[in-house]
């Protein structure tokens, strides 16, 4: 008897270790590292530095170490060896076409797999004067008498001729009125309220009886007028004892940041060329080109309070009223500021100090925006600014980086609007929530939209709005995430229209590693 009970409990103790050791070697096998792959661009810019990144085939979680070489640190060089990431650097001495071979080995436990990825350097995209857009713009390239600009006198009087304009270095449109924080103040901001209040009690006490000697004073006082259901959506329409001055602040501010537009005039600007704290108005004009700018901060100091719709800034970007034949080319357009809030009658609301960043509206038509970065804005891209705004169209955007964007990316109320080879892209930056990208706004617009990337948190990729009913023809999108609402009455079976060009379409996977290198201001070397 005692000899079965040792057999049984020794049995019992086996059985135990047993499944121990099963526990733990399914624990194991949960966790595997079966290969590695390096992400990140197959091209690299002499003189200049690509990210990659180790991709690893695994399941679970398990800690992984990284080890990076290179075939040949004759032109290029590592960042560092170990960890996820590397910055591989390629010497000025590189020539085009050349190549390194990068390998990462990952290494977990006693388990190492590597990865291998081939980099071939490149020369930066030229821009030529004789260049002429993919689209439907129809450009004369202004190629004689160019002007260089350093200063905002400088260009607002290069403006006033048009022809050929260079910007180099930093132009600040507002004079130092723009704040570094969003809904700030800065001595010159101070000083033109105090003054433009003055003036305003100067000739009229009894409209306008208040002095107010900061920027910061007047904006407390408007907000804590207005309440949900204020509408003083223009400077006709008040419902508040300080609209109208509200209002001649925005227009006497929007005078000093314009830049008023003429026909035959082409902008292009030299290395990383600035305009910030203005914006570019292009009405009712004819053959503009704008390359290869930064323009940030279209800014409005005195946004008006709309029932229902909060605080509203006037001024964007770029804003094509009534134009045609326009290109919009190589530009980075961005805000540098977070919105702020400010205390209402109803509580706290948003005081949104900026528009859109690239708006067009009345009978806009023959446009082309291609490799620009669109960046952490809220109301990017308006075509269109009512039902009854159907008049523009023709209207090509291809090859473009939206990054951080909210919604109208874009939204329009115009016919013949192709839209191919985007990318919609949200990181670890972004504050403004993502609302929709391509929007169709009542009934008259029609879409063909092929080939874009809608890449992880993008949202509403195809949808509509307000009594929407016209009609989209989407053809190779990529959508890294499926819960992605396509709400656009779509035509599968043929286009609404035949865009009228040539063009080549890129793989649709393949459009966040061109426009990383390829969009935005600054990577091309500008041939004078």
């Amino acid at each position: 008897m005692k000899k079965h009970i040792v057999l049984f409990c020794l049995s019992a103790l086996l059985s135990l270790f047993a499944f121990g050791c099963g526990s733990d070697s399914e624990d194991s096998e949960s966790d595997s590292l079966t290969g590695v792959s390096i992400s990140g661009s197959g091209n690299a810019r002499i003189g200049k530095s690509a990210t990659l990144t180790a991709t690893p085939k695994k399941t679970g979680s398990p800690e992984i170490t990284y080890s990076w070489s290179l075939s040949s640190d004759s032109y290029a060089s590592l960042s560092a060896t170990t960890g996820e990431s590397v910055e591989l650097s390629v010497s000025d001495s590189a020539s085009e076409g050349d190549s390194v071979t990068v390998t990462v080995t990952a290494t977990w436990g006693t388990v190492s797999v590597t990865g291998e990825k081939t980099v071939t350097f490149s020369t930066a995209p030229t821009l030529s004067l004789t260049d002429t857009p993919v689209g439907y713009a129809s450009i004369t390239p202004q190629t004689k008498n160019g002007t260089t600009v350093t200063t905002k006198t400088e260009l607002v009087n290069a403006l006033e001729n048009g022809g050929l304009i260079y910007v180099s270095g930093t132009i600040d449109m507002s004079e130092g009125c723009l704040p570094t924080t969003a809904g700030g103040t800065t001595d010159e901001l101070d000083a033109f309220v105090k003054a433009q209040t003055t003036s305003l009690k100067n000739s009229d006490s009894s409209k306008y009886p208040n002095v107010y000697t900061t920027y910061t004073a007047f904006r407390n006082a408007y907000a804590a007028l207005c309440s949900s259901s204020t509408d003083d959506k223009s400077s006709s329409s008040t419902s508040t004892t300080l609209s109208q001055t509200l209002w001649k602040l925005n227009s006497t501010y929007g005078n000093k940041i314009k830049l008023n537009v003429k026909s035959n005039t082409t902008i292009i600007g030299l290395g990383n060329a600035v305009i910030k704290g203005g914006t570019i108005q292009i009405s009712g004009v004819s053959n503009v080109t704008i390359r290869n700018l930064t323009i940030q901060d279209a800014y409005d100091p005195f946004p008006h309070h709309e029932e229902k719709d909060g605080f509203n800034a006037q001024w964007d970007g770029i804003c094509l009223d009534g134009a045609s034949n326009i290109w919009i080319d190589h530009c980075t357009i961005e805000d540098t500021m977070k919105y702020s809030n400010v205390t209402t009658k109803s509580g706290s609301e948003k005081w949104q100090t900026y528009d859109g960043l690239c708006d067009m509206k009345g009978s806009s038509k023959n446009i082309v925006v291609s490799y620009c970065i669109f960046k952490n804005h809220d109301k990017t891209m308006l075509i269109g600014s009512g039902k009854s705004d159907i008049s523009g169209g023709y209207i090509t955007i291809h090859h473009n980086k939206f990054l951080n964007c909210g919604q109208r990316l874009p939204m329009t109320t115009y016919p013949n609007m192709h839209v191919y080879n985007n990318s919609f892209e949200r990181d670890s930056e972004a504050y403004y929530d993502q609302k929709a990208c391509i929007v169709g706004r009542y009934a008259a617009y029609t879409y063909v939209v092929e080939n874009n990337y809608f890449g992880s948190g993008v949202k509403k990729c195809l949808t509509t709005s307000t009594d929407a009913a016209g009609s989209c023809y989407s053809s190779g999108n990529y959508f890294v995430e499926s819960s992605v609402s396509i709400g656009l009455v779509t035509s599968t079976s043929a286009k609404p229209f035949t865009p009228s060009y040539e063009y080549d379409l890129d793989e649709a996977s393949d459009v966040p590693s061109i426009v990383e290198e390829n969009a935005g201001a600054g990577v091309c070397t500008v041939v004078q």
